[in-house]
């Protein structure tokens, strides 16, 4: 199962994608479905037992346009 990180700022959500992929982790970044209607339009795609790392991630990178997290 796969988790989405949604973000209100689209250069965040590189950002985290980007971190995670020198971390090994398999990340994929995709356009938000619009029935949503939250955030930038992009989210952030990795494996759901990865979420706490994830998390940790977030908060030490600051990421602060994070809005939540969505399972697939």
């Amino acid at each position: 199962m796969d988790t989405l990180a949604s973000f209100r700022s689209r250069s965040e959500a590189i950002r985290l994608h980007n971190a995670l992929s020198m971390k090994r982790i398999a990340t994929t970044l995709i356009n938000m479905p619009s029935a949503f209607k939250v955030g930038c339009g992009l989210s952030v795609v990795f494996p759901s037992s990865k979420r706490n790392e994830v998390n940790l991630l977030i908060q030490s990178l600051g990421l602060n346009s994070f809005i939540g997290f969505f399972v697939k």
